[in-house]
């Protein structure tokens, strides 16, 4: 799964800082670049944009899928002192495991997403969610809608389509959708009833809850993130 990456450096510090003070959270400390655009009781999300030379100072995040739009190179600067180089390109997609760090943006311009899950910080216990419905996206159309990774907070694939592009009638859970690319889709309800809905590169749309649905791709070509948030889809079941 090439757009899945999970990065050691970026996680949590090392066992001998754990008592350390935790740095400032990243979206206080440093509100320019990390924009905060969606704060509900599941998730926190944040658009991070910067360009060459910009630096951040140290800070931290909780554990969050991070969505990367762009491509750039930056230099890490850990608690620790270690200084690593990463490279983030469009389309990776990877779960972070709460960051500390500073960086400095080497090359290139950052665009990513971060999805802050607040099931998953401190000594929350995992939710519990029912059974998949048959319907399932995953289920009803595997080649479209291609399961990256899972963990007990989220699910998260990636939906990918072209012009003349139909799927079957299927349900999502309540999900965070990250669109890369420009998309124009017909969807049909359960009803029978018909919507136009429009894609565009790095739009973030919440849907809370979650939804039934087939569609024809009408125009463009594209990828979707789609992230299913547990602790929603647990919530909506006892309603």
């Amino acid at each position: 799964m090439r757009h899945v990456l999970v990065l050691a450096i970026l996680l949590a510090v090392p066992p001998a800082a754990a008592a350390e003070a935790v740095p400032p959270d990243a979206v206080a400390v440093d509100p320019v670049v990390h924009r905060l655009i969606l704060d509900n009781d599941h998730i926190r999300v944040f658009d991070a944009r910067a360009a060459r030379g910009t630096t951040s100072p140290m800070h931290s995040h909780p554990p969050m899928v991070l969505v990367s739009l762009g491509k750039a190179r930056l230099r890490m600067t850990l608690p620790d002192g270690g200084r690593p180089v990463i490279d983030l390109n469009p389309g990776q997609v990877m779960w972070v495991e709460g960051a500390k760090h500073a960086w400095e943006l080497l090359a290139g311009e950052l665009h990513a997403i971060g999805v802050e899950i607040k099931s998953a910080q401190g000594a929350a216990t995992p939710p519990v969610i029912p059974a998949r419905a048959a319907n399932d996206s995953t289920l009803a159309d595997p080649d479209v809608h291609h399961v990256l990774f899972e963990n007990p907070h989220v699910r998260v694939f990636e939906g990918r389509t072209s012009h003349g592009r139909r799927s079957p009638m299927h349900s999502h859970p309540p999900s965070l959708l990250v669109s890369e690319d420009w998309i124009r889709l017909r969807l049909t309800l359960p009803d029978g009833s018909n919507v136009i809905h429009d894609f565009h590169p790095a739009q973030v749309l919440w849907l809370p809850e979650g939804g039934t649905h087939s569609w024809e791709t009408i125009a463009g070509n594209g990828r979707v993130i789609a992230i299913e948030v547990k602790s929603a889809q647990a919530a909506l079941a006892t309603r």
